[in-house]
């Protein structure tokens, strides 16, 4: 696995390097580059994919500072700017959503967000759906590997530096972004749980440039759940 030299030390990546418009998918907390597998094997097999590692996940090495969920975008920006991208697309999913908008907000080369459960902010993650719908239909060996792989990341990490990330995370708000954004946005959600209030809770705001999309029977951990209806929610997104 490649990986790029930065500030804080090196991130691990990969890039099918093909010649399509590019998809950059950016994974959630305690996951890494290889949940992705099967999205990506749902797609043609000459989209250009790339996926990373964010720092301390998968073969990323753990930081000893404390760092920010910008610190994380900015990390996505350099790594952008060294493979030279031009109007690519982000798929992300949980903590990865909510770090694409933040790599939105601040970069012209992003020209459209798709949004896997990336929440406005994460006071709307535990109040938007009706208990029970976190793993949707896992079964019992899939939600353990999940369970597992986010514990032995999260030890990784000096509790210190995992907390003050964590607080940057619980304090991120996209809603004024999502609100003046001017680029094609998917935000996507398994359907489980919904409800009459879903919506409202989830706090996205009337923009015609934003998209619902609704999975019918799916909880949170859509690209591990029901990978080949995220790829074809990618492949939809080029109509859009």
């Amino acid at each position: 696995m490649p990986t790029i030299q930065m500030s804080c030390g090196e991130m691990a990546y990969l890039d099918s390097d093909n010649s399509g418009q590019p998809l950059l998918f950016l994974h959630g907390t305690g996951c890494d580059s290889s949940d992705w597998a099967e999205v990506i094997e749902g797609l043609p097999k000459n989209e250009r994919c790339i996926s990373l590692d964010f720092r301390g996940h998968g073969q990323s090495p753990v930081p000893t500072q404390p760092f920010t969920l910008a610190d994380l975008a900015e990390d996505v920006g350099h790594l952008t700017d060294d493979l030279g991208l031009q109007g690519f697309i982000i798929v992300g999913h949980s903590l990865g959503g909510m770090v694409a908008m933040e790599v939105a907000r601040h970069s012209s080369c992003v020209a459209g967000l798709i949004l896997l459960e990336g929440w406005t902010s994460l006071s709307s993650a535990g109040s938007s759906f009706d208990p029970g719908r976190f793993y949707g239909s896992l079964s019992e060996t899939a939600v353990t590997q999940i369970q597992r792989k986010s514990e032995e990341t999260r030890s990784r990490f000096n509790p210190e530096v995992w907390d003050s990330f964590w607080e940057s995370v619980k304090i991120f708000d996209a809603y004024t972004y999502l609100e003046q954004s001017r680029i094609p946005i998917y935000e996507v959600f398994g359907g489980m749980g919904r409800n009459d209030f879903t919506e409202q809770q989830l706090r996205i705001p009337p923009n015609p440039n934003i998209q619902w999309v609704w999975i019918p029977n799916a909880g949170h951990y859509l690209p591990h759940e029901c990978p080949a209806e995220v790829a074809k929610v990618i492949a939809g997104f080029r109509l859009f």
